[in-house]
């Protein structure tokens, strides 16, 4: 019964966040072509596809989710003050992400497909594009490529979660000052270290290292790929792992949280 309650003010919680992140992207799609065609003298060519952009449900969709996923602590203190439990609090955001990501990415398949006929560049750099850009002609029955490519947006929606829901149970642990100097700090060891690791790459070739053939087989990569298209039960399987890795790290570490900080 707690786990419902919990559930139901996290999902009415995120979903009010999805609601403004919404409402600011309207606003966006409505003023930015208006100032873009001002700045560069063609507000007599505006049209349709100006103000309907693909893709651009999956960019509000993502933001919220990290947002929503990141913020840990300030959730987990009204969640304790008012009885309910760690594990409760866990698992009903868990569940809470995975119906964002769900709802949230059906819609935004939905609208793209609302708009295709007002725009010519309908698709492109979408994740939904790229999708099925890599995966689309695995199978021969385009309804499972359809399906598949859907599946694995919704997956990686929940990957990305994941992954900030696991920084910010780390960060919750932390007073604010130390929080600001993890944000700043692990970021600048993070771009120096994928420096130094380019450098060596160009001179060892990263590309015959073990690393590269575990990207490369997590893609998709199978050694036939060519005409088939990648192989989406690789990253879908290792998507699902990842996820599942990471959110054990999250319960883990809210277990260690305590209110007052």
């Amino acid at each position: 019964m707690k786990l419902k309650k919990a559930f139901q003010y996290q999902l009415a919680s995120g979903a009010k966040l999805l609601g403004w992140t919404l409402v600011w992207v309207a606003v966006a799609i409505v003023i930015i072509p208006f100032i873009t065609a001002a700045l560069t003298g063609r507000l007599g060519s505006l049209n349709g596809e100006d103000f309907l952009p693909s893709g651009i449900l999956e960019i509000a969709l993502m933001a919220c989710l990290v947002f929503y996923s990141a913020s840990t602590y300030d959730s987990f203190q009204l969640m304790i003050q008012n009885g309910i439990g760690r594990n409760t609090y866990f698992y009903s955001k868990t569940l809470v992400i995975g119906t964002l990501a769900l709802v949230g990415n059906l819609v935004s398949v939905l609208y793209n497909l609302l708009v295709m006929p007002f725009n010519t560049s309908y698709g492109q750099g979408t994740a939904t594009a790229v999708l099925e850009g890599f995966y689309y002609n695995f199978f021969s029955n385009n309804i499972l490529n359809d399906v598949m490519s859907f599946i694995l947006l919704v997956l990686l929606t929940i990957c990305i979660s994941a992954t900030f829901t696991f920084v910010g149970s780390i960060l919750s642990l932390f007073e604010r000052r130390t929080q600001i100097a993890l944000i700043i700090g692990v970021p600048i060891i993070l771009i120096i270290a994928l420096i130094v690791v380019g450098n060596v790459g160009e001179e060892t070739s990263l590309k015959l290292t073990w690393i590269a053939k575990v990207l490369l087989w997590i893609a998709g990569e199978s050694g036939n790929s060519g005409t088939e298209g990648l192989n989406p039960f690789h990253p879908l399987f290792s998507g699902i792992l990842y996820s599942v890795i990471l959110f054990g790290g999250t319960y883990f570490f809210n277990l260690k949280l305590k209110t007052p900080r």
